[in-house]
C-alpha cells in the first residue's frame, strides 16, 4: 500500500464524509474508487480517441483527398482567419 497526504477543500471533504457514511464507505475507499474510476474514464477516452482516428483513416483510404481542391482549403482557412 502506498500513503498520501493531500489537501482538500472544507466543503468537499464536508460532502465526501457525508456521502461515505451514507455508503458505509471511509475515506480511504471513496479515494481509491474516485482514481480508480478517473483511470477508466481516461482510457475509455483513449479507445474513443483512437476509434475514431481508425475510422477517419478508413474513411481517407476510401475516399481520399484530391490534392488539387487544397488551394480551395487554403482560401477558407484564410478568410476565417479574417
Amino acid at each position: 500500500m502506498f500513503n498520501m497526504q493531500i489537501a482538500i477543500d472544507e466543503s468537499l471533504m464536508a460532502e465526501v464524509k457525508k456521502a461515505g457514511e451514507l455508503q458505509g464507505l471511509d475515506l480511504a475507499q471513496i479515494v481509491r474508487e474516485a482514481l480508480q474510476s478517473w483511470l477508466k474514464r481516461r482510457d475509455n477516452l483513449r479507445h474513443e480517441g483512437l476509434r475514431f482516428e481508425q475510422e477517419w483513416i478508413a474513411t481517407l483510404k476510401k475516399n481520399p483527398d484530391d490534392a488539387s481542391r487544397a488551394e480551395e482549403w487554403l482560401e477558407v482557412q484564410a478568410w476565417s482567419e479574417q
